[in-house]
C-alpha cells in the first residue's frame, strides 16, 4: 500500500444516519480505488476518502464531523522525499483543488498533509491542542480560525491574507507562493 498525502477538510453534520462500525467509525469511500488523473504529463493516483467522526469515539468532540479527503500517492507528487518538496508540475493542481474545497467546505480549514500529520491540524483546532496546529504543508484557514493561528513563522511559511482567509504553504515543501 502506498504512502498518501492528503487534501483534507472537515464538515460538521447532524441528522445523518450511518451505520457505525464496531470501532465506532462511520466509513464511506474508505476502500475506494485510486483513479489515474493526468496532470502536466504525469499520471497521478488519486482517491477519495470520507469518514465520520463521532463524540462516541472521540470524547473531546462535542458534535459529529465528516472528514472529506483526496488522497495522492506521495511518491508521485514529491520531488525530494527527504524534505517533502512537491514536484513543480503538481503544485498548481493541488492548490487549485484546495481552493475548490474551500469554496464548498470552509468550516474548519483546508489542509494539505502527509500520512504522519493527517488530521492533526484539524484536531488541534477543535480541541485546543495547539502543539499540532501547524502540522501541515499548506492550508487555507477560514476567518473564524485566523486569530488562533496568530502570526505565522515567516521562516517556515509563505503566507498571505486573501478575502477572509489566511493562505499558507510550507517553504521547504512548496518553494514559492502558489497564489501568485
Amino acid at each position: 500500500m502506498p504512502e498518501y498525502s492528503h487534501i483534507q477538510t472537515y464538515v460538521r453534520y447532524s441528522g445523518l444516519k450511518w451505520e457505525v462500525a464496531d470501532n465506532g467509525f462511520m466509513y464511506q469511500g474508505g476502500n475506494a480505488d485510486a483513479e489515474e488523473v493526468p496532470v502536466e504529463g504525469l499520471s497521478l493516483h488519486v482517491r477519495s476518502y470520507l469518514v465520520g467522526l463521532t463524540p462516541e469515539v472521540f470524547p473531546e468532540l462535542s458534535e459529529s464531523w465528516l472528514e472529506v479527503s483526496l488522497l495522492f500517492w506521495t511518491e508521485e507528487i514529491t520531488a525530494d522525499y527527504r524534505t517533502g518538496e512537491l514536484r513543480s508540475e503538481v503544485q498548481p493542481y493541488i492548490w487549485s483543488l484546495m481552493e475548490q474545497f474551500a469554496d464548498y467546505y470552509d468550516q474548519a480549514g483546508i489542509y494539505f498533509t502527509d500520512e504522519a500529520t493527517g488530521g492533526k491540524p484539524w484536531d488541534a483546532a477543535v480541541t485546543g491542542n495547539n502543539g499540532e496546529l501547524w502540522s501541515f504543508d499548506a492550508a487555507l484557514i477560514p476567518e473564524e480560525l485566523i486569530e488562533r493561528y496568530g502570526r505565522p513563522d515567516e521562516q517556515l511559511f509563505h503566507y498571505t491574507y486573501s478575502g477572509k482567509r489566511l493562505l499558507l504553504v510550507r517553504r521547504e515543501v512548496w518553494g514559492g507562493e502558489p497564489w501568485l
